[in-house]
């Protein structure tokens, strides 16, 4: 299914709504709820004020990626939302951590869903609605996007009132189409436990390099600032045909897989993971399905970064 003109311009420049969302969400409660999600995430929590949100990522001691994660701070807690295929290894992963430290953490998977809402100032179209919701600035989407976290009983009946109040009907497949045209990963397509957040594309977006120490750091230091890394994101041009897992190869060898693919108002585009020599636009590459050429290089190298811990 293509991604039309009209949900992409709805989603850029107007008001659409997407469907409704089960991600895993977690809460975090007590005292140093806040101050531990600070010290256990790539992401300055402790400037956060109460409404606040951001996105960041937890790590393990390799500094690989358990998962990516947005965080919304309330008075009395700290909301986590990700993929649910991350929760099974992130959840247990806060939850041994916790020691001497005043923190509870209660899954509300179950309880929560998500209505992600594109277009600008979107707030400003929700009116006096949008300070009773909950919502989290979310910039993975491929447009500008709030995600209002919502009761689960009440999510289907808010989405079908926003589209009778002229919100676009944006589907899945347009959601994927959006981000990929805009070369944001996602968790459990183009990143997993495997990966290193640099080699996504993460840096700039979901790691502060002032915040102090966090489990994962001196490996996100060292390939950061050293330019080490050997395998990266990209975004692609395909051929018709090519998808998730088909390989790439260059001079006979294989360099490379696509890791996600839609149709684009732009064409059929991708995001894959290249070896280091071929991190250059108009790169071309081969796939069984025909040639691919490299449209961005999204992986993060050799980036300037001061040691905060």
């Amino acid at each position: 299914m293509t991604l039309s003109n009209a949900s992409w311009l709805a989603a850029k420049d107007g008001w659409a709504v997407g469907p409704v969302e089960a991600p895993a969400i977690l809460r975090a409660s007590g005292k140093d709820a806040k101050d531990y999600l600070h010290r256990m995430t790539t992401q300055d929590v402790n400037v956060l004020p109460p409404g606040g949100s951001a996105y960041g990522a937890v790590l393990n001691a390799k500094g690989h990626l358990l998962a990516d994660a947005h965080v919304l701070v309330e008075a009395d807690g700290v909301l986590l939302v990700m993929d649910p295929r991350a929760a099974a290894d992130a959840v247990p992963h806060l939850e041994r951590f916790v020691i001497m430290d005043d923190v509870v953490f209660e899954n509300l998977s179950a309880a929560l869903r998500v209505v992600p809402l594109l277009g600008p100032e979107i707030a400003t179209k929700l009116g006096a609605r949008a300070a009773t919701l909950r919502r989290i600035s979310n910039r993975r989407r491929g447009a500008p996007a709030l995600d209002l976290v919502v009761p689960a009983a009440d999510a289907a009946q808010l989405r079908a009132e926003l589209v009778a109040k002229g919100f676009h009907d944006l589907s899945a497949a347009d959601l994927e189409a959006l981000r990929i045209l805009e070369g944001q990963a996602r968790f459990g397509a183009d990143m997993d436990a495997t990966r290193l957040p640099m080699e996504a594309g993460l840096t700039r977006s979901a790691i502060s390099f002032t915040k102090g120490c966090y489990t994962g750091q001196e490996v996100v230091l060292r390939a950061t600032a050293r330019g080490h890394l050997q395998r990266g994101l990209v975004q692609l041009v395909l051929p018709a045909g090519a998808g998730p897992g088909t390989p790439l190869s260059a001079g006979g060898q294989e360099v490379g897989v696509v890791t996600s693919a839609a149709d684009t108002p732009e064409g059929r585009l991708g995001l894959g993971y290249l070896r280091r020599a071929h991190w250059k636009a108009g790169e071309r590459v081969a796939t069984p399905a025909g040639e691919a050429v490299v449209r961005r290089v999204l992986v993060e190298d050799g980036v300037e970064v001061k040691p905060s811990c």
